[in-house]
């Protein structure tokens, strides 16, 4: 557990400005602020030189509950008689319900003590109140005032922003003296100005008071609305594994796919199984297994990125006569980052070419080793085709899940994920669940995300109408009020005007989190490396050719530091794809690309997604930019701005000048002015300017998506049919004062 400075001088009985003079220059230790964190060893280190100068005795000492934490306490007290109010089945006193923020935590993320006995003590006391609870969402930081005051010292809290007059006054301070001080030091602010936490703490420390930064804790959906409910061991059972089946094109997925699912047809069935839904489930031994079939590793890595933990084995499908191809080391990648076990299927092992060891030489250098030479992943060799060793398969899929020991309780509300939605012109909207928890029956309230509904219909995955849908099972469900996204959490509300409450707050706060979504930049690194506790730098490589991928990643891994280590989770040659920056928002990676750009639609979901790219045709200048952000140092003067792009459809050749070409504009807007690029497949030929744009016969200053052009290249004449010219600026970036 770490302590902070002023929590160490207070327990010395120092002043904090003397106490931080006592470490550098006595103790050896040097810190700058009051808020700082000391790991175990310095604590120990200034205890003994407090023990050795007689100033205090040692002694293991009972941390002190703060003011923070003894309000949260209160909090969670309040809200658990409130919650006894409750006159709606009594659901939350029965299953022991979390409350919507759980245990509060404090600024270290420790829970504040509030034990099951006080928990009894104050339901019994509270049985008699009546009334219904209407406050469905709390925030931590409304449970503590703004500042507050221990042993004589005044403690800001500081949440977000704040303005310099707000500042003030929480201080104590005439604003126009904060202001004057301010301008002597070249800081020129008014009194609207926001100021940072670092200057509201040099500020606060020549008025000997503290600022701490209150930290404002994210909530899952489930636990903001009451709706996730506290599970009994006894209550758990054994529930089906769940299986996504990823590889490259052509290396037999849906083949495969199809031959389990026909191998396990129930007999007397006319015609074989017609899937209904993008899941169904088999049977082996008496256990079901459940399959979800995802139609690529965009949409499962999609699904990740909005916190549907949906698979829990992957099956990475590698055809024995290919061997090891871009798709199959996507799918490698957005495994990991999912963090599932894999079981390796080498597929078409029937065929005479089929090398099943090379395929385990190659996975070995992306990180699968196999069992047999002494790794953790299994490989199965199968014939999809011939339907050769799919039991073996099975059974795999049934150890790897004893391992894993899956377990849910089934008594309790539903919850699930929506694997696919729909709106159907005769039925209404669709969605396809899979539901993890508890049992799914007709008739329930459900929400999910931004939409409401009561389930008039379940169909299971044969398309026959059922009751009820268990643990693991795939369901066909109609009866929402809307479409609801793909990816988002159902669950059972105990009545509707519950579940248009959350639908109302859920609605506030996707807006919220579109403006205010976090994401990784070189530039933002540094603070996030301070203020995040951020221990890695995850980035996707793509570069012109196999060789300049392993030379980027040789030169980027070396680049890592005390503070920081740089994770590569995926690097490989070609273009920067869409399915590249699903990755990146997912595992919160920056995009690397050396001599390749992106395509039209990655840059477009780069946009929405807020995913950094950097492109460079020089290995330095990225090395560079990335250990300038890991020291600090980074100070961007110019970024790119990306404009447009134009197709080449035909080159002329015209005497005196050279090739001229016949174009269309498919993205965006071009200048005549603007800076180019050339790329052929994706990968960079040339950057310079255009000799000449023209519309028509006309000379033209600008030309827009779906305009026919002719353009000629400054110094570059071996333009070609097919050949893109990317359009881009380079814009000044405001630096502001920190």
């Amino acid at each position: 557990m770490k302590t902070r400075v002023h929590e160490l001088a207070k327990k010395h009985g120092i002043k904090n400005k003397e106490f931080l003079e006592i470490l550098k220059k006595d103790v050896g230790i040097n810190i700058t602020s009051h808020l700082s964190n000391l790991e175990d060893d310095q604590v120990k280190k200034i205890d003994d030189y407090f023990a050795k100068m007689n100033m205090l005795k040692v002694d293991t000492v009972e941390p002190v509950k703060n003011y923070k934490e003894k309000k949260e306490e209160k909090a969670i007290r309040k809200i658990i008689d409130e919650d006894e109010t409750d006159e709606n089945e009594g659901h939350s006193q029965k299953n022991n319900k979390k409350n919507k923020f759980q245990q509060p935590k404090n600024k270290k993320g420790n829970n504040v003590g509030f034990d099951e006995e006080s928990r009894s003590e104050h339901k019994n006391k509270n049985k008699k109140k009546k009334g219904r609870r209407t406050d469905f969402v709390m925030k931590v930081a409304e449970q503590t005032p703004d500042v507050i005051e221990e042993d004589g010292i005044k403690i800001i809290k500081f949440r977000g922003e704040i303005t310099l007059g707000n500042f003030a006054e929480k201080l104590g301070v005439n604003s126009g003296e904060i202001i004057k001080k301010l301008f002597l030091k070249g800081q020129m602010l008014t009194i609207n100005s926001p100021i940072t936490l670092e200057m509201a703490e040099e500020l606060a420390g020549e008025y000997d008071a503290l600022v701490e930064e209150e930290e404002e804790v994210e909530l899952e959906f489930g636990e903001k609305f009451a709706l996730e409910i506290q599970d009994k061991e006894t209550d758990l059972i054994e529930r089906p594994a769940v299986i996504t089946i990823m590889g490259h094109v052509d290396h037999g997925k849906t083949s495969l796919l199809d031959a389990i699912r026909t191998t396990n047809v129930v007999s007397g069935e006319a015609g074989g199984i017609t899937q209904k839904i993008g899941a169904y489930q088999i049977e082996k031994d008496g256990r079901k297994i459940t399959f979800v079939d995802t139609p690529g590793h965009e949409a499962f890595t999609d699904m990740r990125a909005r916190g549907a933990q949906v698979t829990d084995i992957a099956i990475l499908v590698v055809a024995a006569d290919d061997g090891v191809m871009p798709q199959t080391i996507e799918a490698i990648s957005h495994a990991k980052v999912a963090k599932v076990p894999v079981i390796v299927a080498v597929n078409k092992i029937d065929k005479p070419e089929a090398n099943p060891m090379k395929v385990k030489q190659e996975l070995m250098e992306h990180g699968l080793v196999s069992v047999e030479w002494g790794g953790d992943v299994e490989f199965v060799e199968v014939s999809a085709k011939q339907k050769m060793n799919l039991d073996v398969l099975l059974d795999t899929i049934l150890i790897t899940a004893d391992i894993l020991e899956l377990k849910a309780n089934s008594k309790k509300r539903a919850k699930g994920v929506v694997l696919e939605s729909r709106l159907d012109p005769k039925i209404g909207p669709i969605a396809d669940i899979l539901v993890q928890e508890g049992t799914l029956k007709i008739g329930d309230v459900i929400v999910a995300g931004e939409v409401q509904g009561k389930v008039k219909a379940l169909l299971d995955d044969k398309g026959e109408r059922v009751e009820s849908a268990t643990l693991s099972q795939p369901v066909e469900v109609i009866g929402f009020n809307n479409v609801p996204n793909a990816g988002d959490t159902m669950y059972v509300i105990q009545n509707e005007q519950h579940a248009k409450r959350i639908v109302e707050e859920v609605r506030k706060e996707r807006k919220i989190l579109e403006t205010t979504k976090k994401t990784i930049s070189l530039e933002s690194l540094s603070d996030q490396l301070k203020h995040e506790n951020l221990k890695e730098l995850n980035l996707i490589l793509r570069a012109d050719s196999k060789g300049s991928v392993d030379a980027l990643r040789d030169s980027l891994l070396k680049l890592s530091n005390d503070e920081v280590a740089v994770n590569i989770i995926q690097a490989a040659s070609g273009a920067i794809t869409e399915s590249d920056i699903k990755l990146a928002e997912t595992a919160g990676a920056i995009i690397i690309g050396y001599n390749v750009r992106p395509t039209t639609k990655a840059i477009k979901e780069a946009e929405i997604s807020k995913v950094e790219i950097r492109t460079s045709s020089i290995i330095y200048h990225i090395t560079e930019d990335i250990e300038k952000a890991l020291a600090g140092m980074l100070e961007p003067e110019f970024k790119e701005n990306y404009l447009g792009r134009i197709e080449i459809k035909k080159v002329f050749k015209v005497s005196k000048v050279g090739n001229v070409a016949g174009c269309v504009v498919v993205d965006g807007k071009v200048r005549n002015d603007a800076n180019i690029r050339i790329l052929r497949d994706n990968v960079v030929l040339y950057e310079g300017k255009l000799s000449s744009l023209k519309r028509f016969k006309d000379d033209a200053k600008e030309v827009v998506v779906g305009q026919e052009c002719g353009l000629g290249v400054e110094n570059f004449n071996d333009i070609k049919e097919g050949d893109v010219v990317e359009a881009f600026e380079m814009v000044e970036v405001k630096r502001t004062l920190k």
